[in-house]
């Protein structure tokens, strides 16, 4: 049910042309998904869309990236007592690369930098055995790859437009 809600959630989320809009869809998404995978016994997944809800209200409020340092430190911390095989590194490093690109980044290249993490996930709900998670990344993923092509055709007709996400 969690899996399920999460991917209505997410296709909502990837659709949004404006940062401010695609941060806080994407909190919500990632409290439901923190839950779903949670009840799949995958902590390290957990943990990681834990932080990363947080670390979307946090970078609403400012670009620091000392506050992103911290929280990738606090994504590596987690990475310590969580990851149990290998590919439990998946979503934590996506995690930090996503930390990351809330702070600094913008427009496109967010979207690109979300595109890369949204990957890693993928694999991790390919590997964790999550279908709700493995289809909901796939949509992501198309539907980053559409916002992408829309936020280019927006750039082309007004290059100004742009800094205003």
């Amino acid at each position: 049910m969690f899996g399920h809600a999460t991917l209505m959630l997410s296709m909502v989320t990837f659709s949004r042309k404006h940062d401010k809009q695609f941060k806080l869809c994407l909190t919500l998404q990632n409290l439901c998904y923190a839950t779903h995978l949670f009840l799949m016994g995958n902590p390290a997944g957990m943990a990681g869309t834990l932080l990363s809800a947080l670390r979307n209200l946090v970078s609403l409020r400012t670009r620091s990236m000392w506050a992103a340092l911290v929280l990738v430190a606090a994504n590596v911390m987690l990475g310590f007592w969580l990851v149990k095989a290998v590919w439990n590194i998946l979503p934590l490093a996506a995690t930090a690369i996503a930390t990351v690109s809330m702070f600094r980044l913008s427009g496109l290249h967010l979207r690109y930098a979300m595109f890369a993490c949204t990957l890693f996930w993928l694999i991790n709900n390919l590997l964790t055995g999550s279908i709700s998670g493995t289809i909901m990344e796939s949509v992501v993923a198309v539907m980053s790859a559409i916002t992408i092509y829309r936020l280019h055709q927006s750039e082309k007709k007004s290059p100004a437009a742009m800094d205003a996400t």
